[in-house]
């Protein structure tokens, strides 16, 4: 499996911008056995570990519907990938043995199987990981983890390397001045920390508006998550 993701590996450092990054890095994971993931970097709290990752392969309803059911407080998988200090594979059995019960049925109903965790660069006041989830049967590997932490940590550095681009690059405004204005009203809000369902109430607008206008910010800017298109609109403020 190790010799096998070195065609991984290359597409994830070549990678010229975010979505080719994160297109690569599903695939990668896949074949390796897991499904979904989700990669965030330099975050201050558990809950915006989900509320805007880095790189992942969950969908914006996804992300909504987890926030909303208010499983950011109480999913022993993201506090294990806040505190963890090195890396680790887990099945749904493993839940239910620890006393968590209501997550192990989470997983049940979901389908998943197993799933691994890989701490990453962590500044102080600061935390980032991997997660990753299985529906196969079949007991993760030792090489299973070891081909996700080297997809893990390459992924980081790429993502880094591409944010700071971002931030840097002659393309900044020409990403700016697609939005419309009210779209540029939209990621004002958003950077002050303002969650798509609050700048709808301030807009006088509907979830479901903002919601749409969000995700063709984040086309338009080239970007995959709040926190990047913030980055951007941030380098281009005088």
């Amino acid at each position: 499996m190790l010799k096998n993701i070195s065609t991984s590996v290359v597409e994830l450092t070549a990678a010229e911008d975010i979505r080719t990054l994160e297109e690569s890095l599903t695939h990668a994971v896949r074949d390796v056995g897991f499904v979904t993931f989700n990669i965030s970097l330099n975050k201050r709290h558990a809950e915006e570990f989900m509320e805007d990752p880095t790189l992942t392969t969950w969908s914006q309803r996804d992300l909504d519907l987890y926030m909303r059911d208010g499983w950011a407080n109480r999913d022993p998988l993201l506090h294990n990938a806040v505190t963890a200090s090195s890396s680790f594979l887990w099945c749904a059995d493993d839940w239910n043995a620890k006393g968590f019960h209501e997550y192990a049925e989470y997983l049940d109903i979901s389908g998943l199987s197993g799933g691994a965790t890989i701490p990453l660069n962590r500044p102080t006041g600061q935390f980032g990981a991997m997660t990753l989830l299985a529906v196969d049967q079949k007991p993760l590997t030792d090489d299973a983890l070891q081909a996700t932490q080297i997809l893990a940590h390459m992924a980081m550095a790429r993502a880094s390397a591409l944010t700071e681009r971002i931030a840097t690059s002659g393309g900044v405004l020409r990403r700016i001045r697609l939005l419309s204005k009210h779209q540029l009203e939209i990621l004002r809000w958003v950077a002050r920390g303002k969650t798509n369902r609050e700048i709808a109430i301030i807009l006088g607008s509907t979830r479901r508006t903002i919601d749409y206008h969000m995700q063709q910010i984040l086309n338009k800017l080239e970007v995959s998550s709040r926190a990047q298109a913030v980055a951007v609109f941030a380098s281009a403020e005088p």
